[in-house]
């Protein structure tokens, strides 16, 4: 077998060798990690201020008179005057007289009337008369009838017969208070300015109580009925005022007259009814009407896009330009921008529109072209 020895030179390079490299490995220059860097979103931001915002909603409906008459008649006769202006689309003023029935038999059961009353008045003096004398002759009697009843002092002092002429003078008196009325119903007049929207009599013809005469109107004041969102009518309130505007443009102020508590069946709507002063009938029955309601007024609220919402929420950007969460009550809203309750601070900016992947405190690069 052969022995191997290491000559003393290449051990010293051996030490020397791995001296080096220990040395070379503790030493080497090490690669500086980088930080990582925060991520940033770019936003395009819109300033706002607070205000108070006044909620609006446009409704419409169509006039239609608060009074309306159906007029038929009374009584029946022929008809011997019609009015002139008791024609379709012609106004009749208080007081005028519409149309006219001949009266002459009804003037002569109003006499025929009259003398009944006459004659029961009369009965009536006659029994008077007869109860004074019965009653003389009862007390003179009395005495000798101790255990009369009550029937038979009823008969005695001639009672029934009091009653009974009593009875036919009310009776006389109330066919005279008929006769009468029913003579008053021969002329009807107007008891106020109406238009005439239809009339089915003339001159000549012959009527039976209950027949239609015609129709009449009052164009002042009008009435106007809007179907209206139950939230909106639930800010409305008895005698606000509002403001109506017809076809034509004209514009006249309305008051709101009633808000029904019912909604309709199987809708969220209420029914809204306006009233308008309409002297000057610049309005007509049946007329078009836009009606601007202006609701309950809404302090300190925001006007933000409606693309910044989503999912109830927007984002604003803080003066140390981080990003963070906003709920959005909204208040009111259109096409393009919504109206939500002031929850941001002064100095914040509102994105202009909703953003994928933020998140709270991220920070945000405001790009160019700010709205």
């Amino acid at each position: 077998m052969k022995n191997y020895s290491l000559k003393p030179l290449t051990a010293l390079i051996v030490v020397l060798t791995l001296v080096l490299a220990t040395v070379i490995l503790a030493t080497a220059p090490t690669q500086a990690l980088s930080p990582q860097k925060e991520k940033v979103l770019s936003v395009s931001v819109i300033d706002v201020e607070p205000q108070s915002f006044v909620p609006s909603y446009q409704a419409f409906g169509r006039t239609e008179s608060v009074q309306k008459l159906s007029l038929t008649s009374q009584i029946e006769g022929e008809v011997i005057y019609v009015n002139q202006a008791f024609i379709a689309g012609s106004q009749l003023q208080k007081g005028e007289l519409i149309y006219e029935i001949d009266d002459r038999d009804y003037l002569f059961k109003l006499n025929q009337k009259k003398s009944e009353l006459q004659i029961a008045q009369a009965n009536l003096q006659v029994e008077l008369g007869e109860q004074k004398v019965a009653k003389q002759e009862y007390l003179r009697i009395e005495s000798e009838f101790s255990d009369n009843s009550l029937l038979q002092k009823s008969l005695m002092l001639r009672e029934p017969q009091l009653v009974t002429v009593k009875a036919n003078v009310t009776i006389a008196q109330n066919n005279v208070n008929l006769a009468m009325r029913d003579l008053k119903r021969c002329k009807v007049i107007s008891n106020g300015t109406y238009t005439v929207l239809a009339k089915t009599i003339y001159p000549g013809s012959f009527v039976n109580k209950g027949d239609s005469i015609g129709e009449l109107v009052q164009l002042s004041p009008l009435r106007v009925s809007l179907p209206v969102p139950n939230d909106v009518a639930s800010m409305l309130a008895v005698g606000q005022q509002v403001v109506a505007i017809g076809q034509n443009k004209q514009k006249r102020r309305a008051i709101v007259s009633e808000v029904s508590p019912n909604l309709y069946a199987n809708s969220q709507l209420r029914q809204v009814y306006l009233s308008i002063e309409n002297q000057d009938e610049i309005f007509i029955l049946g007329e078009f009407i836009t009606v601007d309601l202006q609701l309950t007024p809404q302090k300190n609220t925001l006007r933000i896009p409606l693309s910044a919402i989503d999912n109830g929420m927007f984002w604003i950007v803080d003066q140390d330009k981080k990003l963070s969460a906003r709920a959005a009550t909204v208040i009111w809203q259109d096409e393009r921008s919504a109206i939500v309750n002031n929850n941001i601070a002064k100095g914040d900016s509102v994105v202009t529109s909703a953003i994928a992947g933020a998140q709270e405190g991220m920070l945000a690069n405001i790009v160019t072209g700010i709205l």
